[in-house]
């Protein structure tokens, strides 16, 4: 597990908590009081707020993604490898929101969003999930990727030989704490209680051991945290416990997943920037 204290750990700390700080306050707003009890339910219509957030965190990834592919190409410090990764990266961000907004926009009252008992309860497992495919293979790779690998190299002890081309590419893809607890923050988004499907536990399981082994990672590696990364684990923590406070105003609604994939996007925008800087200010790269 890569801890980052450079300027770019700086930012995206602060994208974060940007992000983290309009959730909260929806979330909030929506909670206590009655004038704004609907507005969290406003936002994650199709086609709403989210959505266009998830849009805009794309398209600034595929500019973030052509702007390494010109300042790699301007410095003649080219890889193969990375800069198909950076093509892939920019051409597929940009189809993935093309491909949305070209989908027809169909009024959705909020009546609508919250029929979650017509929408859920009266399915069957199978049929949940393959109506939820895309979600939870988001979320599988999430999971995999983002947080039980990394945490699990980092307690084991598995590091990464960099003098092998291999070993090189693989610690510059290395998720770093701060992608880590965004990444289990977005996992955290999701009612606690009321579930209606059976994969929604697997779900809060899946994220519950995430959380602990984090704990274990940091407690015996004792890490060396700057005030930015205490600053986003005390987000993380105060991220559960607003979402334990509202769950049942996540599960009044399905469409509360428009938020994670919000955060999804952040979370691969974010680990994509850091491989492609981590490449750039990478000191020698091995043959």
């Amino acid at each position: 597990m890569k801890i980052n204290n450079d300027t770019l750990s700086t930012i995206i700390s602060c994208l974060f908590f940007a992000l983290f700080s309009w959730i909260a306050i929806l979330l909030l707003s929506s909670k206590f009081f009655d004038t704004f009890s609907y507005i969290f339910f406003v936002f994650i219509r199709d086609h709403g707020l989210f959505a266009f957030l998830t849009n805009c965190i794309l398209l600034c990834g595929s500019v973030v993604a052509l702007g390494f592919l010109i300042v790699a190409s301007w410095y003649q410090k080219l890889d193969v490898w990375l800069y198909a990764f950076a093509l892939v990266v920019c051409i597929g961000f940009v189809y993935i929101v093309v491909f949305c907004v070209s989908d027809e926009p169909i009024p959705q009252e909020i009546t609508d969003v919250l029929l979650i008992e017509s929408s859920i309860d009266h399915r069957s497992v199978i049929e949940s999930i393959w109506d939820y495919k895309l979600r939870i293979l988001l979320s599988i790779i999430v999971y995999v990727f983002f947080i039980f690998m990394p945490l699990t190299f980092a307690l084991l002890h598995l590091v990464p030989n960099t003098k092998t081309y291999t070993g090189w590419l693989l610690e510059i893809a290395k998720p770093s704490f701060n992608t880590i607890v965004i990444a289990l923050f977005a996992c955290a988004f999701q009612p606690f209680y009321l579930k209606a499907n059976a994969y929604d536990y697997v779900d809060l399981v899946l994220f519950i051991a995430g959380i602990v082994l984090l704990c274990v990672v940091l407690v015996r590696e004792r890490y060396e945290l700057n005030f930015y990364g205490y600053s986003n684990l005390a987000m993380l923590l105060i991220g559960v416990a607003l979402v334990a406070l509202c769950s049942n105003l996540l599960a009044s609604s399905d469409q509360y997943f428009s938020v994670r994939y919000t955060l999804y996007a952040f979370v691969f925008v974010v680990w994509c920037i850091e491989c492609m800087y981590g490449y750039i200010t990478y000191e020698e790269q091995p043959k």
